[in-house]
């Protein structure tokens, strides 16, 4: 990975560093330090119509933006060649929505820290509503959803949610999605809980 300071440049001066540094080596993955959001928003740009896929980052206080020319995340999908589980197996979907104000975040850490600890995982999470917010870099709960996902649990955020709350480009564990492959998921679970 390259890296790449423009702290203390102008904004087009920081996306021209950014371009020299793509020229250069077309296929590196980028971490660019930046330092004022006119930066980041014009580095964004150049990168998101260079193909990049951009995921703000802070190292303690230093704030940086990771470029890459893989896609962070895709949702996967069930081919017809698997086929779904039988009926006599369980499955579990498990939906987030925080509408309830009552629902305070240390229930839903000591919830989603209890799911770390269980046998029998759930096999989707749907984060909708304010409850995506969980599922940004910069949050407490995001590690346990990225633990969650290494035990094999799919992390599905709704996209439509994500967007009004302008948290897209700062997800740090799960999947974007749309709210058809939410249903599409959370439907094929023979058993969902909603909290």
């Amino acid at each position: 990975m390259l890296t790449v300071t423009t702290a203390g440049k102008s904004p087009n001066d920081a996306v021209n560093i950014v371009k020299n540094a793509v020229n250069s080596s077309p296929d590196e993955s980028l971490k660019i330090e930046i330092d004022s959001p006119a930066q980041a928003e014009n580095v964004k740009k150049f990168l998101d119509a260079q193909g990049f896929t951009v995921v703000p980052e802070d190292d303690d206080g230093t704030l940086y933006l990771t470029a890459s020319k893989i896609p962070v995340r895709t949702l996967k999908k069930v081919s017809p060649a698997n086929p779904q589980p039988q009926e006599s197996q369980s499955t579990l979907g498990v939906i987030i929505s925080m509408r309830n104000k009552e629902l305070t975040s240390s229930f839903l850490k000591k919830f989603l820290f209890s799911l770390l600890k269980v046998k029998s995982k759930p096999n989707v999470i749907a984060l909708l509503d304010s409850a995506v917010k969980i599922s940004a870099y910069n949050s407490p709960l995001c590690v346990i959803l990225k633990k969650l996902e290494t035990d094999g649990v799919q992390i599905l955020i709704s996209e439509s949610c994500a967007d009004r709350l302008g948290i897209t480009e700062a997800v740090g564990a799960g999947v974007v999605a749309d709210m058809a492959e939410i249903l599409d998921e959370i439907f094929s679970c023979s058993k969902i809980v909603s909290i």
